[in-house]
């Protein structure tokens, strides 16, 4: 049917300032897809990635997480979540992915599907780059 990539950054920049405010949900990338004479099932299928520096020393109870919502807000349905710890890691840099996807999706009387990814971490922390949101629908 149709396939879109919304990407900020295709590199990692370690001079970048882009500060992602601690415990804010912050939209990283948007996605339509005209689905216009789908019939049957519509399934959207996604990638996502994200490159963030975190403060030092690191903090092991540290929390990333990328959200997928379907709409342009958090009041959107809740597609997929990834969530990762930091852990015992030793790197202040942290690439986080997401693979998901929504199954029997409501057909938008629009003809459109919005679908936003969201970054998400428990302290302040700095988008270093590599910030890319791809999603590609299919019907029967």
């Amino acid at each position: 049917m149709d396939a879109s990539t919304s990407q900020n950054k295709s590199y990692t920049d370690l001079n970048s300032t882009t500060i992602l405010p601690a415990n804010t949900p912050t939209p990283i990338g948007v996605v339509g897809l005209n689905v216009t004479g789908a019939s049957g099932i519509i399934r959207v299928q996604f990638t996502g990635i994200a490159e963030l520096r975190l403060p030092e020393p690191l903090a092991p109870d540290t929390v990333i997480v990328l959200a997928i919502g379907r709409g342009t807000d958090l009041t959107g349905t809740s597609v997929a979540t990834a969530i990762y710890g930091t852990g015992n890691t030793v790197s202040p840099v942290q690439v986080v992915t997401i693979n998901a996807s929504d199954y029997n999706v409501p057909y938008p009387p629009s003809n459109e599907l919005v679908y936003t990814l969201y970054l998400f971490c428990t302290i302040e922390a700095t988008r270093i780059g590599m910030e890319s949101f791809n999603a590609i629908a299919i019907s029967d």
